[in-house]
Parts: C-alpha cells; structure tokens; sequence
C-alpha cells in the first residue's frame, strides 16, 4: 500500500552533478561496511595487539565488531527522528564529521594498549553511520518518487555493502599484517525524549547483556539483570509510542506484511552476523590462512554482492517483495549452511568459495527490497523513520547474532575443541536463517492468498461499473 502520490519531493539534480549526489549517498555504505571489514578480517591481529590471543580471551573479541553494530542498530532510530525534524542534509554532514573523528580516535587507540579503551572507540564510532544511513536513504526516498529510479539508487546503495566490507578488509588486513605501526523542515517538531531514552536504552541493554553472557557467563547477576531491564524499557517504548503525538516510530503503519519483511530480515541479517564472524574465524584459526589471504577469498563474494542488487532492481517492479524475501532467505540459509558443512581439509572451492558466492545474495537483496518496500509504503515526511527501522533491524540484528552465537560456543561443555564450538555457532546461524526462510514462505503464501481474495472483489466493482447506465438510472 502505497502513499498518496500528490506529495512534493525534491527535484533531483541532473547531468554529473547527480552522478555525484548518488555517489556520495552510496559513500555511506561503503565506508559504514568498510569499518566493519576492516576490524572483523584481521580481528586475529587487531587483537594481538590488545594482547588477547588466549581461547579464554576470544569471546572478548566478540566487541570490536559487536560494539560498532550495537550503537548503529540503537542510535538508527532515534537519528531518522533527528532527520525529520532538523533536516537529513545537516544530521548527513554531522555523521560525517562524527565518523571521520572517533575512526581517527579508534585508530589512535592502540598506543594505549587497552581493548576497553579501543571498544569504546568502536562504539562511539558506529554513532557516525547510525546518523548517514537513515538520513542518507531518507534524502533518497524524498528525492525519487517510486519508480525504476527508485529502485536504481536504492539497490546502487546495497551493492556498496559488500564492496566496502571487502575493501576494508583488504585496506585493514594489509595493514595489519605489514604495515608498521540540505533537506530542512520549516514545520516546528518535538522530539520525543521518553521514546528514545527507552527505545534507544532497551536495545543497548538487551545487547550489551547477550554480547557480555560469553564473558561473564548469564549466571552472573548483571547479565540477566540488563536483559530484564532490556525488555522493560523496550515495553515502555512500545507503550509510550502507541500514545504520543509525535512519535519516533508511528506504531500505525505497522501491519502484517511490513512486520513479517523486517522480521525475515531481522533473523536472515542475525545469521550473516554469526556467519561472517565465524567464516573468518574458521579459515584462520583451523585453517591457518592468513589475515590477508582471506580477505582475497572473500572477493567472489564482492563480485557475487554486486551482480544482486542489479538483479534486485530488475526484479523489485516485477516479483512481489515477499517473493524476492524468500529468495534472500534461502540464500541465508543456504550460505550458513554450506560453511557449517565445511570439513577442514576441504579444498577452498568447494564450500568456501560457494558460501561467499551465495551468501552476499541474501543481503543485497533483503536490504533494497525491504528497504524500498518501507519508503513506499510511507509518507514523504516519514521517509527518515523508514530508513531507520530498516537499518536498526539490519545492525541490531548482526550484533545480537554475535552475542547470541558467542553464548552458544562458550556455553558447550568443558573439553569441546575450539572446531566444536565454531560448529556449535554455525549450527545456530543455520536455524536463524531457517526460521526466517519459513516465515518468508509463509508471507508469500499468505500475500498470495490476500491477492487472490482481492481479484474476484475487484472483478466484480468493475462488472457493476459497467451496469450504470442509461438502462439502469
């Protein structure tokens, strides 16, 4: 269900200068997945440098890549409210700024010689593109009315996911191992502080609780005290919500069909976060390839992450959004379980080189095709709440996939082989994407039974139209 289609959106500009205006929008992608290859490929060697190259000191590694996903899934809301009410454009240049100065900080953080200090950084630096993703695809979705170039900018932005990630972690990996040490509204808005005070508070807390149980174990008070906490403030979110006048979520354009995409896409993106950590985990510390080595072998799945979103973009005006979900969520599944198979000795192009080629399939295609069918299913004027619920299941969803994938590796018994424990999480990976294929499937199912309702209703207004007339006046 589409919005009205008289709203006003900004005139796009032409020739190069539109080049450039795309351009940058998808610089936020590549550079938001750039910061995440680029720490999680040589994590092995990132962490040496924190000393923390003991099997007991390995889930503490789990928040160099946890940490900078948990602030962009909990800060995305609140920063497309932010967007609405002040501007995209100038929350688009603040994250800039904000991200250029925590990733120099980040970088620095080594000569401190403290992990805390470092994940701190890592933290604080996801804040950056918690403010440029919602914003930047909020300036898309106010410029470009549904449509096929739409649909274009939007996939462009997801093809720049997968490029990123490779790319920094080549850039990281290299450098680890050798190197030496203005969209403004006039309209008077308010900001909803109880919303994001608890929606913001109840996510941080659920996922600092599930990260922090491999460490210090879901017996220790605190652990399951943030989880509990987690929840409350998550209620009163939802509660508070459903009554304020200008919310950050407006609770009303929720219903079945957008709930059921951003739940797929919530457990298919928490199953690549479990899948990517381990991928790279696997090849390094049984295999023994190196930082470096592995980045190169993930470049298939660069090239694999762009051929998608063209595809997607070819698809979106043709295949129905669910069934394009069941595509990206078989191909969840089908890259976590590929890998889960993996024997060790195995030739890289078997398994290996199959799970890259496959799994990028699930997230540039998940990600435009939820994402477009978000904007078009809002107004102009929430175009920065669209964004934003997308890209917090995205990021929420990877983190919370860490820590749940974590817990289950440290929580095996005592004598289990560090392979059994990767296994272990990697099994967990293949039943997140498997609910989500399910449900997938079941929202297409249930779409086609809704369209097929629809048909015969439609047939027959169009039949009593055509009774009207002289005869039956």
């Amino acid at each position: 269900m589409r919005p009205e289609t008289n709203e006003k959106y900004i005139q796009a500009p032409s020739g190069l200068r539109e080049w450039i205006f795309v351009f940058v929008l998808c610089a936020t992608q590549l550079f938001t997945q750039g910061a995440l290859g680029y720490v999680l490929i040589p994590l092995s060697i990132v962490s040496e440098t924190f000393h923390q190259t003991g099997h007991e000191q390995a889930a503490q590694m789990n928040w160099h890549v946890a940490g900078y996903s948990l602030t962009i899934g909990s800060f995305i809301l609140v920063a497309g409210r932010l967007g609405d009410m002040y501007g995209s454009k100038n929350i688009f240049v603040l994250g800039w700024i904000w991200f250029a100065v925590w990733t120099a900080v980040g970088g620095c953080s080594a000569l401190t010689g403290s992990a805390i200090f470092f994940d701190v950084c890592r933290a604080l630096q996801g804040v950056g593109p918690a403010l440029l993703l919602p914003n930047a695809l909020a300036i898309a979705g106010r410029t470009y009315p549904p449509g096929t170039k739409k649909n274009i900018v939007f996939s462009l932005i997801a093809m720049c996911a997968p490029l990123g990630c490779s790319l920094g972690g080549l850039m990281g990996s290299a450098l680890a191992q050798y190197a030496l040490v203005a969209l403004v509204h006039n309209q008077k808005l308010r900001f909803d502080w109880v919303g994001s005070v608890s929606g913001v508070g109840g996510l941080m807390l659920l996922n600092i609780s599930w990260n922090q149980a491999p460490i210090d174990d879901w017996s220790t008070p605190y652990v399951y005290i943030l989880l509990i906490l987690g929840f409350l403030f998550l209620g009163v979110f939802v509660w508070y919500e459903k009554r304020v006048s200008q919310p950050i979520v407006d609770i009303s354009i929720f219903n079945r069909q957008v709930a059921g995409v951003l739940l797929t896409t919530g457990l298919g993106w928490s199953s690549f976060g479990i899948w990517f950590y381990y991928m790279f985990q696997f090849l390094q510390q049984i295999r023994g390839v190196s930082s470096l080595d592995s980045a190169i072998q993930f470049i298939p799945g660069v090239l694999s992450g762009m051929i998608a979103p063209i595809f997607t973009a070819w698809a979106l005006p043709r295949v129905p959004t669910s069934g394009l979900m069941v595509l990206s969520s078989f191909a969840f599944f089908a890259g976590s379980l590929l890998l889960t198979l993996a024997p060790p000795e195995q030739s890289y192009w078997y398994n290996t080189f199959w799970s890259f080629v496959i799994m990028p399939w699930g997230m540039d295609v998940s990600f435009p095709a939820s994402t477009v069918f978000i904007s078009d299913s809002v107004s102009v004027e929430h175009q920065g709440i669209s964004a934003s619920l997308v890209n917090t299941v995205i990021n929420y969803s990877i983190a919370l996939g860490l820590g749940i994938g974590g817990t289950v590796e440290v929580e095996l018994p005592k004598g289990t082989t560090i392979l059994e424990g990767y296994r272990a999480a990697q099994y967990t990976s293949v039943g997140l994407a498997a609910l989500g294929l399910v449900i997938s499937i079941l929202l297409a199912v249930f779409n086609n039974q809704t369209n097929a309702e629809d048909e015969p209703s439609q047939e027959k207004v169009r039949g009593s139209d055509t009774t009207l007339g002289p005869e039956g006046v």
